[in-house]
């Protein structure tokens, strides 16, 4: 992934559109676009995106066959985020964000009833740093799965399907035994998460192509 100056992850928060010249000078070419809904006036219409600017390195051991723990997380910036995989017979991986999340998709795809019950590599990601990491920039969809996503600890848009998921949802307890080799390493994962969530800022523009800058506004405070 391309660094930029500002080390952000950005993801759109109104429908619309970001012009891609704006959104490239501002902030360089690591400019990841996402869509959900919002709505503002202030002196006219706005559109709004949101900036990550931390995210996480996952270090992920296979620890007897098909069984994946997360040995290590720690901050970086969010466009040097990655997660390092060694395997049983010494090889070793180095999956993007983007590499996470196909491997991730497919395996909820193809393998809905495992999500959350098995200690497979797509688990560990899920359930770790990576996952929460994806699920505030890329995947708000992995709010199905792990309640502390979302604000309110569950997402908004439940369906019958979604509440089955979150009962996979592990307690702290239950999680760090079966994702993280140690308690210690997944209380640090914890901290990860709240410097991923506080390092949110809010970017707006006028909507239309009128003439304007960004304003931006830091949201404090840990949600999830």
């Amino acid at each position: 992934m391309t660094p930029s100056k500002q080390h952000a992850f950005i993801k759109k928060v109104k429908d619309i559109t970001i012009g891609s010249t704006i959104a490239l000078s501002l902030f360089g070419p690591a400019v990841l676009l996402q869509s959900c809904s919002s709505n503002q006036n202030d002196e006219g219409d706005y559109e709004e995106v949101e900036v990550y600017k931390k995210g996480v390195k996952t270090y992920i051991s296979e620890t007897s066959k098909g069984v994946f723990k997360i040995t290590k997380e720690i901050e970086t910036d969010a466009d040097s985020s990655v997660a390092y995989v060694t395997y049983l017979d010494g090889k070793q991986d180095t999956l993007s964000p983007r590499a996470v999340k196909a491997l991730i998709d497919q395996d909820v795809a193809r393998h809905p009833q495992h999500i959350g019950q098995s200690s497979s590599l797509s688990n560990a990601l899920l359930y770790g740093g990576m996952g929460y990491f994806l699920g505030k920039t890329l995947s708000p969809s992995y709010s199905n799965y792990r309640p502390d996503l979302s604000s309110n600890g569950f997402s908004s848009n439940s369906t019958p399907r979604d509440t089955t998921n979150r009962h996979r949802y592990h307690s702290g307890s239950s999680l760090w035994r079966r994702y993280y080799v140690s308690q210690q390493v997944y209380n640090s994962s914890q901290q990860v998460h709240h410097s991923i969530n506080t390092s949110r800022t809010t970017f707006s523009r006028p909507l239309g192509g009128r003439s304007g800058f960004f304003r931006s506004s830091s949201h404090g405070g840990f949600h999830g």
